[in-house]
């Protein structure tokens, strides 16, 4: 019998699992693989975007399954509004005594709110004012809060950082100390050298609960237009280009002096443009092709019935969701949508009615081969006349809506076509902040198209100006207690595919809710930690640790310990899992939350078969291993010391051969031994 001297634990632990002692063994330690090892062609590590290293360290940051929290994601100098905050390039809010206010605000109370409507520039002004709050500037993050209502509790107080807090868009009132607690909240800022700018819209920050913040909130307006757009052109070395905007083109634009969104939107095209030739086209794109889109839409008013309008109008916006589609598609989605409107089209209407060439050339629609076109000249024209669907027929949202994203799902459709229209819904949806987009795509596309929908959410969950609702929308799908297997499997991975690399503490809570849903054992939860265990090794360490560490202090309900042991199960499912969490071994703390992790699931009867499987995995690995066999044993063995795990042994022991398993036998009989050490110790 091989055995080894017992750590004595203390029985009366009140995170010990059961009676029986764990009994962790002192670890024989497991050699780390070298730090630029790599797997399936991608590095262990790389650069994370919401944490930094610098003269304070990391940022920290709690990764809870549960309650609430802030994660703080670094606003690098590559971000855009970080470039657009840069001396020689800044355009002030053209309401300059506020602007100016703002600083002395800030520097005063720690905290200041700017309350402007979405577009107007407020996210660089925000970083513009915490760039010049201290000199060296702060470190600078914008929070991702993760909560059921806003709150100070979760938000971080690190010496001499810059935070960013956008509070647009509230789905419902905060409690009424919220605004109390940020002047608390801003004075202890202020004692660690740390400012905060929240971002807020005037219909939402209104109220009893805001009074208190009124003394630091400052309303702002965008910048001037022209001089943002100059700024602009200067500082992407277009210099030459700033003559251009003296043109009669631009009059109307200058009039109306539109939004810092715009302005860049304009600046953008006049910077990309090869020439004064087209300024024009521009200038036309600028204005959403309105003029030419009414024009479009009423060609024939004069000279048809409303038959015939409606006919063109369908096919128009037909088109502008499949540009570049095949011409039957197209055609397939005017008939579509003419059916859901009650015109039905039986074989005598179709082959008495307007031939689809015709239909299409009322359209102004062109065919390049079997590709379907808006006019190629005017770019951009298909979007705006989607947006101006929406804009101009609002009560009919749902009926299009459901036409669009029906027509994605429809399987008769080239996916290729499909994707055209989910392309196109999610720019309307982000132009437009129709979450029901958003919905009906994660619902209604499912099988072979949901890639689709996974695509659509991954791009919309990474946009720096709706990610955040797409974001919150992942996580309140998996808060449902029975979520649709579609969902669940839909979040699982967009995850697990870019957004969930680019952005993994973000990630991490929702694929560990979504595990919860999922059986033990899931090929797809293994899968998506799989890949990010790979690609992102240290936050998924650290996630998981900080969940089982939840699950033992008593921090998690039912739902939360039930999410942490199928996540466990999932991460140590695959090799990269495996080799993650053995490498924590050697800490002593570690070490027993993964002792008692392994205890739980020996004891959960829906995880008997899962765990067997992974157990087998684990002998097959390591019992050949010379440098890994001795401490796998040793942990198994603290698995195995308690007799009411150790049922969990019987289908491992015995071969087909029905002879005993030397691997198990050798865990078995340390377990044994640890076991009545224990016993002894603590009867002397």
């Amino acid at each position: 019998m091989i055995g080894h001297e017992p750590r004595q634990q203390d029985r009366t632990d009140p995170a010990a699992p059961s009676a029986e002692p764990a009994v962790p063994h002192e670890p024989a330690g497991f050699p780390s693989p070298p730090e630029d090892r790599e797997h399936n062609g991608q590095p262990r590590s790389g650069p994370v975007s919401f944490s930094h290293s610098g003269k304070h360290g990391i940022q920290a940051y709690n990764l809870h399954l549960n309650g609430d929290q802030a994660i703080p994601i670094l606003i690098a100098e590559s971000d855009a509004a970080y470039k657009a905050s840069q001396d020689g390039r800044f355009v002030p809010p053209r309401n300059t005594g506020q602007w100016e206010a703002a600083s002395e605000l800030l520097e005063e109370h720690g905290v200041v709110v700017l309350c402007a409507a979405s577009g107007t520039g407020r996210r660089t002004a925000a970083v513009r004012l915490l760039r010049k709050a201290t000199n060296p500037p702060p470190a600078i993050f914008d929070l991702d809060p993760e909560w059921s209502k806003p709150s100070v509790r979760p938000l971080p107080e690190e010496e001499a950082t810059g935070y960013v807090l956008d509070l647009s868009d509230l789905p419902e009132q905060p409690d009424d100390r919220l605004g109390t607690d940020l002047v608390g909240y801003g004075e202890d800022l202020r004692k660690k050298n740390s400012f905060l700018v929240i971002l807020a819209t005037p219909a939402d920050w209104y109220g009893h609960w805001a009074e208190p913040t009124l003394p630091f909130t400052v309303r702002l307006e965008s910048p001037d237009a022209r001089a943002l757009v100059t700024a602009e052109l200067r500082a992407h070395h277009r210099g030459d280009r700033v003559a251009w905007l003296e043109g009669n083109q631009f009059g109307d634009i200058w009039k109306a002096n539109p939004s810092a969104r715009a302005s860049w939107r304009l600046a953008d095209r006049l910077i990309r443009a090869s020439g004064p030739e087209q300024i024009q086209a521009i200038v036309n794109e600028f204005g959403d092709w309105h003029a030419d889109i009414e024009t479009l839409l009423s060609k024939d008013r004069a000279r048809g019935s409303d038959t015939q309008l409606l006919s063109t109008r369908v096919m128009v916006w037909a088109g502008a969701l499949l540009h570049g589609g095949q011409r039957r598609s197209v055609v397939k989605a005017a008939d579509d949508l003419l059916a859901r409107l009650g015109f039905e089209r039986d074989p005598a209407n179709v082959l008495t009615d307007a031939t689809t060439s015709s239909r299409l050339d009322a359209a102004n629609i062109t065919c390049d081969g079997d590709r379907a076109f808006h006019d190629k000249n005017m770019k951009g024209l298909p979007a705006a006349i989607l947006r101006h669907l929406w804009d101009e027929f609002p009560t009919q949202r749902e009926l299009l809506r459901t036409w669009a994203i029906g027509f994605a799902a429809d399987r008769t459709i080239p996916e290729e076509d499909a994707r055209r229209v989910t392309t196109a819904l999610l720019d309307l949806a982000v132009r437009r902040h129709d979450r029901a987009v958003l919905d009906g795509l994660a619902s209604d596309l499912q099988g072979p198209r949901r890639v689709l929908a996974v695509e659509a959410l991954t791009d919309a969950a990474g946009d720096a100006e709706f990610g955040r609702y797409v974001r919150d929308r992942l996580r309140q799908w998996m808060d449902a207690k029975n979520p649709s297997d579609s969902k669940v499997d839909l979040v699982i991975e967009i995850c697990a595919g870019t957004w969930g690399i680019n952005q993994p503490a973000l990630a991490l809570t929702r694929l560990g809710k979504a595990a919860g849903h999922k059986d033990f054992g899931s090929a797809t939860v293994v899968h998506a930690f799989q890949q990010l265990a790979v690609r992102r090794p240290e936050q998924v360490r650290k996630a998981v640790d900080q969940w089982l560490s939840d699950a033992e202090t008593g921090q998690a309900d039912e739902a939360v310990r039930r999410q942490t042991l199928r996540a466990f199960l999932a991460l140590v499912s695959s090799d990269e899992g495996t080799d993650l969490v053995l490498n924590d071994v050697p800490t002593p703390e570690a070490r027993l939350r993964l002792v008692r992790a392994w205890q739980q699931l020996l004891s959960t009867d829906a995880a008997v078969k899962a765990v067997g499987r992974q157990l087998t995995r684990w002998q097959e690995r390591f019992q050949d291993d010379p440098e890994r066999q001795e401490p796998v044993l040793d942990l198994l063995a603290d698995i195995f010391t308690p007799p009411s795990r150790r049922s969990g042994l019987d289908g491992l022991m015995v071969t087909e051969e029905s002879a005993i398993d030397p691997f198990w036998r050798e865990v078995l009989e340390r377990a044994a031994y640890r076991y009545r050490a224990s016993e002894e110790a603590s009867t002397s």
